[in-house]
């Protein structure tokens, strides 16, 4: 035989071989892909206590004729003995959000559920491997935690507005636990923004949380898996927690801030070990001080960080917090729905490094990344004791190389960092975000000649995937398919914004309903539109109509076009 028809006979076996496999082993193939609700993968802090369920067929099976899903408190019980729901076998071709029918679910409960199908020529398969979801905090009354803050008398200072100063808070308590934990889930939220810590280190991977909703009518709450980072004795478990959009000019655009708008924190840690549950919270035990490095962070303006005001290991055990004070103490009001969140939270998405530097006739030097996008900067910047880098923003650059930054009008869009020794800071900030393809950075040691891995861009936005991509012959094709892309990265802050740098970035409900259908095409997004309809739904009008923007930080207008949106 030649080696060529070697070679066929092979092949021809291979393709039989795979034929006759797929045909006759057909319970060796399982359905995979397993989500619920807004295709949600093995979530914790869930929002729907009546979810549905979504698989797909694994591959080389063209349709399915039936299924058949259990349900159960304990992975031990679902082939056996389904204790929350059997759906008995389906026929039906339906993979996607088949509704669940069982047992009524509760906050906190953990839930499994397993799948399998048969194909158009009856054949069954295997089970699905195990899935779950675990509901988080679904009422107000879940909630034995108290929203603690500064106390209202330490606010004596103002803002360039004469409106109340809310600088950032830091919080901290020292806990212990007498055993060696088994599992902790952290339920936390906060009107403003908050960072939370346990020993040291910082709780997930989300900035900006909880993000924006209707502030008066409902505050996303997230859930966080901290059994890692908790240990048998000492603890310590803390927060800092910042204006952001309840208590920004973003949300309160035509109000002068008063004490009643301070930021808050909600937090609720759940312990399981040998001898039950031990339940945390936050209540007036807690202290809190002002008296940290981060000055201010507003989002319009931009975030100041003086190296002279760190506070050490202050979310750390042993830490000497007695010139801290007791914080304030506010229950939790029934009138203000406190609802885990149904998306994805903002995280750190990429990294664009600099591409070019240039310098203006008044020395200071401007990087240029090559790119708009959304997010905030690191920057690794040698300094001296006492000096203040300044980082300012712009998307584009006037006519003699300077920033231009008209387009952003009242919007600061500056970052300050003051310097307690000399060296080179490694720094981003934590409560802000910018929209910008330039930076300009000036109060930098002299001595040095600015480099292109002094700063790069950390780029941010509500975490969702492309689920496509886009090529052709033609550049400007091209070129249009990628602003598409990054306009869908720079405008998915949270919310569906209008834009990402001026003194505006709101969810604007025309833009929005415009914008949608090339979003939902584009990327998965299925849980993000819905988070914000839930939005545009507590902000309709009695009388059906729908604001012009989401939330609604304006009076009560209404018009076609954004009223449109609730429809399209």
């Amino acid at each position: 035989m030649n080696k060529l028809f070697l070679i066929n006979y092979f092949f021809v076996v291979a393709l039989f071989s795979l034929a006759f496999s797929c045909n006759s082993n057909m319970e060796s193939k399982s359905p995979i892909c397993l989500t619920v609700s807004e295709n949600f993968t093995n979530p914790i802090g869930f929002h729907d206590d009546k979810p549905t369920f979504s698989w797909k067929l694994p591959t080389g099976v063209q349709a399915q004729s039936a299924y058949l899903i259990v349900v159960a408190s304990s992975p031990d019980l679902l082939l056996n003995k389904a204790d929350l729901w059997e759906s008995g076998k389906i026929e039906s071709d339906q993979t996607l959000f088949v509704k669940y029918g069982g047992e009524k679910l509760s906050s906190k409960q953990k839930v499994y559920w397993q799948v399998k199908f048969w194909d158009v020529e009856g054949n069954e398969s295997e089970w699905s491997k195990t899935a779950f979801f675990e509901l988080g905090l679904l009422n107000n009354s879940d909630w034995q935690a108290k929203w603690i803050c500064i106390p209202s008398e330490e606010l004596n200072e103002k803002d360039s507005r004469e409106s109340v100063l809310f600088r950032p808070q830091y919080l901290r308590k020292e806990i212990n636990l007498n055993t060696k934990v088994k599992s902790a889930r952290l339920y936390i939220t906060a009107k403003g923004v908050y960072e939370a810590y346990i020993n040291g280190q910082k709780v997930g991977t989300d900035v900006m949380s909880p993000g924006w909703t209707p502030s008066a009518k409902s505050v996303s709450t997230l859930t966080y898996d901290v059994t890692k980072m908790l240990k048998e004795g000492d603890n310590t478990i803390g927060a800092v927690v910042a204006e952001g959009w309840y208590s920004g000019r973003i949300n309160l655009r035509r109000t002068k801030k008063t004490a009643e708008h301070t930021p808050r924190l909600l937090y609720q840690l759940e312990i399981q070990n040998a001898d039950g549950t031990q339940i945390i919270v936050s209540d007036g035990s807690w202290k809190v001080t002002q008296n940290g490095p981060i000055r201010s962070a507003k989002i319009y303006d931009g975030e100041t960080y003086d190296a002279n005001y760190e506070l050490g290991k202050w979310d750390e055990n042993g830490y000497n917090d007695s010139k801290w004070l007791p914080v304030t103490e506010q229950e939790v009001a029934d009138s203000i729905l406190l609802l885990p969140k149904r998306y994805e939270g903002v995280k750190d998405k990429s990294v664009i490094h600099v591409k070019d530097i240039t310098e203006t006739k008044d020395g200071k030097s401007i990087f240029d990344f090559g790119q708009n996008n959304v997010g905030v900067p690191l920057v690794k910047v040698p300094m001296k004791k006492g000096d203040t880098l300044s980082i300012r923003f712009a998307e584009m650059l006037d006519k003699d190389g300077t920033l231009y930054t008209d387009n952003y009008r009242s919007a600061l869009s500056t970052d300050y960092y003051v310097a307690a020794t000399d060296g080179v800071i490694e720094w981003r900030p934590t409560f802000t975000f910018h929209g910008y393809r330039y930076i300009e950075l000036s109060g930098f040691s002299s001595e040095e000649k600015p480099q292109k891995d002094w700063v790069s861009a950390i780029v941010q936005y509500s975490d969702f995937e492309i689920n496509g991509t886009f090529s052709s012959s033609d550049k400007k094709l091209n070129q249009l398919q990628s602003n598409i892309t990054w306009g869908l990265r720079s405008n998915f802050f949270d919310i569906p914004t209008d834009c990402p740098q001026r003194d505006e970035r709101l969810g604007w409900t025309g833009d929005a309903q415009v914008i949608a259908p090339t979003a939902i095409y584009n990327a998965d997004m299925y849980a993000f539109w819905a988070g914000w309809l839930q939005s545009v739904r507590q902000e309709q009008y009695a009388n059906g109509g729908i604001p012009w923007v989401v939330p609604n930080n304006h009076k009560t207008e209404t018009s076609s076009g954004w009223s449109d949106a609730c429809v399209i």
